[in-house]
């Protein structure tokens, strides 16, 4: 499944540990190559042990996680509680690491400040890292991410290579709850997923277990996802309409207490029509889930929405046209899920047009 997006973070998998242990032989060779031997760098950057360890290192749980620049590996960084004695209140950052043909680009920055946004909403107050001496471009760009050397210095195990510390108070670092949920819930676009009507019928069931059908008018799959082939958000949308008889406080009860998180008119920042009800499911609090769901609650009516699924469907030269103009606006929107949707509005409102006109054409 190909991923749209500028750069992209998350935490890695067993299935990550080749790309991981590349990144990091070759992000040596590059960045190590006059610092120690030949001989040294060579056993540092066996890929096949090196494999084998980031295998055992993910299999453990660690914090590691990698990094992508238009769908390409090209970073990792991971980190921990500090293994300093004197240190023992600090975090770490134990690896950070970009392939050489990203140097330059922000790969570096956005994932330090990922790390560092990641390691304050944990509790964490400070953090260190430890280093080469020899390496200016590394000890630069720590400065300019706001670590402060502290004169400690270590034997780095590597010739006569020496290591230096670098600390820096997180209270310095600041993220408003908008850049968090900005950060961690960022617009992916993905190649179409045969497997997304297999998602909305497995919710459609849960919702009619949950509910109770008695309450349902109908249940819809719309969006992107509905659109076979076409480029979309990896987010099933659902239509759920309840009759004008149904219990809200019910409803809402028993959606909350199975891992719903409900947005009602206070709480929605794009409005809505009655009864001003959405709900959201798979939003964990590192990320996304592997399924990811929107819940529309409304009353019954001819809505829009499926208009222009029904038009997009039947249209595939529009449905490209759709693709073109998503991928477009990926670009300035991609931690602005608001913004996004509001650029796309002209469109949609001028095919749905179109959309209600052939309808009525055709009766």
């Amino acid at each position: 499944m190909t991923i749209i997006s500028s750069i992209e973070i998350r935490k890695a998998v067993l299935s990550d540990a080749i790309d991981v242990a590349t990144i990091l032989c070759e992000s040596w060779k590059s960045a190590y190559k006059d610092i120690i031997t030949p001989e040294e760098l060579e056993a540092k950057t066996n890929i096949a042990a090196r494999v084998e360890k980031e295998k055992l290192f993910i299999a453990s749980g660690a914090n590691i996680y990698i990094t992508f620049f238009e769908n390409s590996p090209c970073g990792i960084i991971s980190y921990n509680k500090s293994r300093d004695a004197d240190l023992s209140d600090y975090a770490e950052i134990i690896a950070i690491y970009v392939l050489e043909a990203y140097w330059g680009s922000g790969v570096g920055k956005r994932m330090m400040d990922y790390a560092l946004a990641e390691l304050k909403s944990s509790g964490f107050k400070r953090v260190m890292l430890w280093t080469f001496e020899a390496n200016a471009r590394a000890r630069r760009f720590y400065e300019e991410c706001g670590f402060v050397e502290d004169g400690a210095v270590k034997d780095s195990g590597f010739s006569n290579a020496k290591e230096v510390r670098y600390r820096l108070d997180l209270t310095q670092f600041h993220e408003t709850d908008e850049e968090r949920q900005a950060r961690i819930y960022p617009i992916i676009l993905s190649e179409y997923n045969p497997a997304w009507p297999e998602w909305y019928a497995e919710e459609k069931i849960n919702l009619e277990r949950l509910i109770g059908v008695e309450n349902i008018a109908r249940i819809s799959h719309f969006g992107s996802t509905s659109v076979p082939g076409l480029l979309a958000k990896p987010t099933i949308d659902i239509l759920l309409e309840i009759n004008k008889t149904a219990d809200i406080c019910k409803l809402r009860a028993a959606l909350q207490s199975h891992d719903y998180r409900c947005l009602d008119k206070d709480k929605l920042t794009l409005s809505t029509p009655p009864p001003h009800l959405m709900f959201l499911k798979g939003y964990l609090p590192e990320g996304f889930a592997e399924k990811v769901y929107h819940i529309h609650v409304r009353f019954p009516n001819d809505w829009d929405e499926l208009f222009f699924r029904d038009y997009l469907i039947a249209h595939p030269e529009t449905a490209a046209e759709y693709a073109s103009l998503k991928t477009k606006l990926h670009r300035g929107f991609e931690h602005d899920r608001d913004g996004y949707t509001t650029a796309k509005t002209v469109f949609i409102q001028k095919i749905t047009a179109l959309a209600r006109k052939e309808r009525k054409k055709n009766k």
